[in-house]
This record gives C-alpha cells, structure tokens and sequence, in this order.
C-alpha cells in the first residue's frame, strides 16, 4: 500500500452515500486505460524474467518524459551482489511503488556481500490503468513464485517488503514454511492493517468504482493515480494476513520467525498501534526489532525495540511518513538534493500551491497535523530516512553479516 490511497480514501469517505453509486473521478485516457498484453508472470530464469519485463515496459509504459531508458531503467525489477550465494534478500515493493524504492538498501545490503533481488508486481511500471485488471491472487502467486525461484540460488533466504510488500511476503512465510527455511523476514512500513474504514470496501465495489483518485503522473518511480482493484487487492492481503493471525484450533496463527520492522508511528496509511501489537503477539522467536521512529514508545520490550525521534527541527522535520524509512538522504529522486517534491499532503490549498512554487518546507506525511507552534509551516511529504545508515547497520545484524550484539540497540 502506498499514501496515494489516502487521498482517494478521504475524497472518497466523503460522498460515501454516493459510494455505491458513481465515483469521486473518472478519465478515458490512455493513462487509464488496461493494456492489452499481459504483464509477464512466471517466468524463469531471473535474467529471462528481466528480458520480457524490459520488453513489456518499453512497449506498454505510458511515458511522462522524453528519456524512456531513464523511465525504464527505474521501474525495472533488478539484483545485485548475485556473485555471493550465502546470505540473500528478495524485496516486493508496494502498492502502486516499483523496485526504484529498494534501490537504496540493496546498495548499501550489496557492498556488505549479500545477494539482493527486486520484482514487479503485475500492473505496475507501466500506466495506472493496468491496475484494472489485477488482483490479491496474482501478486501472491508471482511473489511465490519468485520466492522459490530465489530460494535456488541462495543458501540463507530472507524476505522482506515495504508496505503490500510486507503482506505478500509474511504470508508467504505463513504458507510455504513446509516447503522453504526462511530465515527472517525485513519489513519498512509493513501495511498489515489501514487507518481507513473506507478500504474495507474496496473488494465488493472495485468493478463498480474503477477510479477513485486520478491525479497528475509526474513521479518517474511510481503512480500517483491507483485503480480500486489495486486497492482492492491491497485490502484482500490485508484480510488474508489478519485470518493467519487470528487464532484457531485448526491453524497457526504465530511465525517462530526472526523479523525487523521499521514502522513510522505517525504514518498516515496503516495502524501503526496495531502493527506494533502484532509483531509482539504473532511474532514468537525471540530475535526480533522493531525500529519505532516517533516520540511515544510502543508497549514492546526494550531489549526488541529501537525508538528514533522525528522531530527534528534543524532538518525541518516533525515526522516520518509511510515512504521516508526507505531512502537515503542521498537518493537521486527523494534525497536531500533533489528538487522533487511531493507537495499534496493534505495541507491547505494555498500552502500546497506554496510548496509547489518552492517556498521552503517543512517535512511529515500525508495529513500530517500540526501542532500550534508548527501551524504556519508549509509541509511537503519527508521521503527519507534522518536514520538511514543506522537502519541498514539493524538490517546487516540481523541477517548476519554484522556483530550480533549490535543488534537492536541505539548505539
């Protein structure tokens, strides 16, 4: 899941009587409208796969600037450090996302010699209207898929995701346990569970309300429109994970797996409080950490948590947000020293028109609400990480490649 559904999310819980009937907006343009070829699924070898997905972008990507390569080459499924078969992660990206967000961590995972592998998920890299035709199933179906796929060429496996991600993969580790030695799962952001009523129903009105936000597309590694059957695909991961972790006579509803998590508190897109519940009830063995980047500690032991203040005022940053526990103050898109903004978050009109001529910002997610001394900020979206080298020294210790007594503590 990704903060573009927010969006869609509040416009639309505001004519929810009208939900049922009409949607909040609609487009005919080839932007929004399916491709006629299938987005390639299955597909083996990793460098085969890598071939047709490249073929299928360069032929079906509605493209937002003139340099296609570029716009290619970041939504592009891609590994590295493939000449190490010890230790390896496979990264699934969000809802409406792409493998550009991983690009930092499989950098930095990469130099410290472990093998790191990236997919896209069916309907994405392209245009926002192959969101129409893509489902729960699908996206499952080809993260297995890859998962065994990868399996084959390293000794030690783990997962990991950011948002949807984190849901495709942890109920992978639910189901294909009998069949693979996962040996951790590394999460950012996972979308266990919305903030939002209104994505419960996205399943039974997804054919009816194909488009509930339909928005500029000027971000070269993601959509800012999404379709409702990607919403609704999201919510049915959602559903799928929250029965493995209901308790029952008849199944397992706790992982005795290793897990890291980086979990924003003030995201504007999943229950955190939740999120943070469930890695201490469902998660059993006892190496586990959860990075709590806000100022009110969750209810977890100390010695399983890390908590990292976001208020920051000399870097002009009151809070995390959904997509800033990925990237690098050094990111070529949402570093430090680029000019990319994104300015719709939820602010008023006339500060969002302020961001956008390029007043200077301040940083939050998505609805972020001010307090009374931060009220006359204007606020654009944080898209990185203040903790990003420390975060990646969690990840190294936790799969090994670091001292294990570094591992879920501050310093």
């Amino acid at each position: 899941m990704s903060n573009l559904v927010v969006k869609a999310a509040f416009t639309c819980a505001a004519s929810l009587p009208l939900f049922m009937s009409s949607g909040c907006h609609s487009s005919h343009s080839s932007q929004f409208s399916a491709s006629e070829k299938q987005f390639p699924v299955g597909i083996q070898p990793f460098s085969a796969y890598l071939e047709e997905v490249e073929a299928y972008l360069y032929q079906h990507r509605t493209f937002i600037s003139d340099d296609k390569a570029k716009e290619v080459t970041t939504n592009m499924p891609f590994e590295c450090g493939s000449q190490y078969t010890e230790t390896g992660l496979l990264l699934v990206h969000g809802l409406g996302d792409s493998p550009f967000f991983f690009r930092d961590i499989a950098s930095a995972l990469c130099r410290e010699g472990v093998h790191v592998r990236t997919i896209l998920l069916p309907g994405h890299g392209s245009k926002p209207g192959d969101m129409l035709n893509v489902s729960y199933q699908q996206w499952q179906k080809e993260t297995n898929h890859h998962i065994m796929l990868f399996s084959q060429d390293v000794d030690n496996l783990y997962l990991g995701g950011f948002s949807t991600g984190a849901n495709l993969t942890t109920i992978a580790s639910f189901t294909m346990a009998d069949q693979l030695d996962i040996k951790g799962l590394v999460h950012f952001s996972p979308a266990y569970k919305s903030r939002f009523f209104v994505s419960r129903l996205a399943p039974y009105v997804d054919s009816l309300f194909p488009w509930p936000n339909v928005e500029e597309e000027d971000n070269p590694s993601r959509y800012n429109s999404t379709a409702m059957p990607g919403f609704a695909a999201y919510q049915e991961s959602v559903n799928t994970l929250q029965d493995l972790f209901s308790a029952s006579e008849s199944k397992p509803s706790k992982l005795n797996l290793p897990v890291f998590m980086v979990v924003a508190e003030k995201d504007s897109v999943v229950d955190t409080l939740t999120i943070a519940q469930q890695f201490k009830d469902n998660f059993t063995h006892p190496k586990k950490c959860l990075v709590w980047q806000g100022e009110n500690e969750p209810d977890i032991p100390s010695n399983m948590r890390i908590v990292q203040t976001m208020t920051l005022p000399e870097q002009r940053i009151s809070a995390a947000s959904h997509m800033s526990t990925l990237f690098s103050a050094n990111n070529s898109l949402y570093g430090t020293q680029s000019d990319f903004r994104i300015c719709d978050n939820g602010q008023s009109d006339e500060k969002e028109s302020r961001c956008i001529a390029g007043e200077e910002v301040w940083f939050g997610p998505w609805g972020y609400e001010p307090t009374e001394e931060e009220k006359p900020h204007v606020y654009a979206r944080l898209t990185y990480n203040p903790y990003f080298e420390k975060v990646i020294d969690q990840v190294i210790a936790f799969i090994g490649k670091g001292e294990a007594t570094a591992f879920c503590k501050s310093e």
